[in-house]
């Protein structure tokens, strides 16, 4: 073992460059985990300076207990992190349900029967930042104002590179294109972009200074804290095509509403819209309540974005065809849909089982066997997600609100079970979900998914839905299966 460095063991250096190419939260993270495999790193961002825009996310405990290895970065983590209630409302704002912990809605209970294992909801800018902080305790920084316009790989010398925009070449041992769902790596992966087509709606996401919005007495009245400083997630569900969501913490402001996509929308965080094109929207619900109004009129232009929600068909290659010395990571190999409540976590998930992969090589000629092993134990695991992120936002298109009140919270005690909407969409991440481990699934599976990829023995991954026969899927089949009650991969024992 290597010295520590600020209470982090790095296993001995392994001579394996690694190139990462995006900055993002599944780019930041490998180059952290390669690092502390032993491996020499770089990072190549395309924008010209850090990321500070975005909204709020879940992260699960699958890729959080992995920041038991950065002590320090483990204590920000829970330092920075939200632990919301989350309650049921009417499409007009009317309590319904809850409000009821954020975990016990997410997860189940532990195979020993213990707590429930905790999920963090985060804000995207301070969970990055907090990334990035590790990152130059370790003496890596990341390198702006590099797009890459294309990646290539050379079998007769055993790299793979990349160029950026303005010609410039870098080469590695490894190249990870962690650089989004458009990544030009698509190119090298399948020989051409992935098609993508609008799944129907797009969402209006915001987040801004809540100082901003409890400067309105109706909005401060309407949004307080519980009684314990407890925030709550507030899902306005019924109204079957806008699907809106307000979240109030001590820091911040959220909102969220699903819509149907009118060609107007992007998939950008970088093009923002006014809050005028959201009231267009909330105008054509039947007693819209005035304060939701001023909740989204409160809003700076510059922190609302109308996000276009793409549908992809799962590609079940993530590595280049003559070396598999570049391979995808995150949403450059699986774009998921905001109700599939996963992305960052698989993208934390991918990392973590990367850089394992990559121990177990041990040496820059075994790469190659690393990224296709690393493939074959990630693609049906973040398939069967994206598949439930998909079946989800179709109910959410025509969900309708509960008819019956439920108790209340009351003194920061919750009243009431805390099994939500069992036959609607599925909220509960199961055990399958919460409680595995890609390090050590990495560890204890390599070598048996090398005989199947070197000599065809039989192989089965066990890290997706118990009982689940995983069947290849494309948007149209899913859900044509699924409306006929044929079996799908959202089968098995989901709970």
């Amino acid at each position: 073992m290597a010295a520590p460095i600020q209470d982090v063991q790095r296993k001995p250096t392994n001579g394996i460059s690694v190139l990462v190419a995006g900055a993002g939260i599944g780019g930041l993270m490998t180059a952290l985990e390669c690092w502390r495999q032993g491996c020499d790193v770089r990072i190549l961002e395309r924008t010209k300076t850090t990321i500070t825009t975005g909204d709020s996310f879940s992260i699960g405990h699958t890729a959080t207990s992995y920041f038991r290895y950065w002590p320090q970065m483990q204590k920000e983590n829970r330092e920075i992190a939200y632990r919301p209630m989350m309650a049921y409302h009417t499409p007009t704002g009317e309590r319904i349900k809850g409000p009821l912990p954020f975990h016990s809605i997410l997860s189940k209970k532990t195979s020993n029967g213990g707590e429930y294992i905790e999920v963090f909801r985060h804000s995207r800018p301070k969970f990055h930042a907090m990334l990035l902080r590790q990152l130059n305790r370790i003496g890596i920084q990341v390198e702006y104002d590099c797009p890459v316009a294309e990646y290539f790989e050379d079998a007769e010398t055993d790299r793979a590179d990349v160029v950026l925009k303005n010609g410039r070449r870098i080469e590695a041992d490894l190249v990870v294109a962690a650089d989004g769902g458009r990544s030009s790596s698509w190119s090298l992966i399948a020989g051409h972009p992935v098609p993508a087509r609008s799944s129907g709606s797009a969402i209006f996401r915001a987040a801004y200074d809540v100082n901003l919005a409890l400067a309105d007495p109706m909005i401060a009245e309407r949004f307080p804290l519980l009684e314990d400083g407890s925030s709550v997630v507030e899902l306005w569900v019924g109204h079957g095509t806008l699907s809106p969501v307000f979240w109030r913490n001590k820091d911040e402001m959220t909102w969220a509403i699903m819509h149907p996509d009118d060609g107007s929308a992007e998939e950008s965080w970088g093009k923002p819209v006014l809050p005028a094109d959201v009231l267009k929207w909330t105008a054509q619900i039947a007693d819209w309540p005035e304060v939701a109004n001023r909740v989204i009129n409160c809003t700076p232009p510059a922190n609302l974005i109308d996000w276009k929600l793409m549908f992809r068909d799962p590609q079940p290659t993530w590595t280049s065809p003559k070396t598999s010395r570049v391979v995808q990571l995150g949403d450059a190999a699986h774009m998921f849909l905001p109700s599939s409540g996963n992305g960052g976590t698989q993208a934390i998930e991918d990392a973590v089982s990367l850089a394992a992969c990559i121990h177990c090589a041990g040496r820059k000629a075994n790469i190659p066997h690393a990224t296709r092993i690393h493939n074959l134990l990630r693609f049906e695991r973040v398939s069967c997600l994206q598949a439930l992120g998909v079946a989800n936002q179709a109910k959410m298109k025509t969900k309708t609100a509960p008819s019956r009140p439920q108790p209340q919270h009351e003194n920061g005690k919750v009243n009431g079970d805390d099994t939500v909407d069992k036959k609607g969409l599925k909220l509960h991440l199961g055990k399958w979900i919460i409680e595995h481990e890609p390090e050590q699934y990495a560890y204890d599976n390599y070598a048996a998914a090398a005989r199947h990829l070197s000599q065809g023995s039989e192989f089965k991954n066990t890290n997706t839905p118990p009982g689940m026969v995983y069947r290849p899927w494309t948007i149209d089949t899913l859900l044509e299966a699924q409306a006929r009650g044929e079996p799908t991969v959202l089968d098995g024992d989901w709970e």
